[in-house]
């Protein structure tokens, strides 16, 4: 499925944040379901999962990244993910020297949408700074426009899990250049496919 025919989709378009700049991408996967009892139950376990951050490691396999849930004062918790937790974002490679060695983000929206047909929950991150300091800068190779939609999708009896990634720039806004140039090679590589193996391993992951 190309991008462009997935957000033909009214409910895809209303929900991932508009391209305005930088580089955009979008990785999907889909599981074909054997009648509607079927696709709602996996539609239910999909979605479940995608709630469940702190074990989205486990659904990707290693060596992905790993991600660790934050509420909004900063306090790690093991709960499904809510709007204004954070993300803390271990990448494979080098290590974030302002982030506490990660990438962070925020949640900028979660919720679910349904009706007979057709079911969705999705979760929109931005690039943030680090809760667990007195610093207002983005802490993640993108800057802060950047936005990822993460979302699980039943129509009928076709699942979709798909990660589309909006307004992707270098953050070069560090005062630290080892940090800049750190955050323009992470960029480099998600551009070059990095970041679309690691969000095709979650995808995929989620539907298994």
């Amino acid at each position: 499925m190309r991008e462009k025919t997935a957000l033909k989709d009214q409910w895809l378009k209303d929900i991932v944040p508009e391209q305005k700049t930088g580089q955009s991408s979008f990785t999907h996967s889909l599981l074909e379901c054997r009648n509607n009892t079927h696709a709602k139950e996996c539609y239910t376990i999909a979605s479940t999962r995608l709630r469940n951050v702190n074990k989205w490691n486990d659904f990707a396999g290693k060596p992905t990244a790993t991600f660790q849930l934050f509420d909004e004062s900063g306090n790690a918790v093991n709960r499904t993910v809510q709007k204004g937790d954070y993300l803390r974002i271990n990448i494979p490679g080098p290590d974030n020297p302002e982030g506490d060695g990660a990438d962070w983000v925020q949640v900028q929206q979660v919720g679910e949408m349904l009706n007979d047909e057709r079911q969705l929950t999705f979760i929109t991150v931005r690039a943030s700074s680090n809760p667990l300091v007195k610093d207002t800068t983005p802490s993640h190779f993108f800057d802060r426009p950047a936005t990822s939609t993460f979302l699980i999708y039943r129509t009928q009896l076709t699942i979709m899990a798909a990660v589309f990634g909006r307004n992707e720039h270098s953050n070069r806004s560090s005062s630290n250049l080892l940090t800049r140039i750190r955050n323009w090679f992470v960029y480099i590589g998600a551009q070059l496919g990095l970041a679309n193996l690691q969000w095709k391993a979650l995808t995929l992951g989620l539907l298994k």
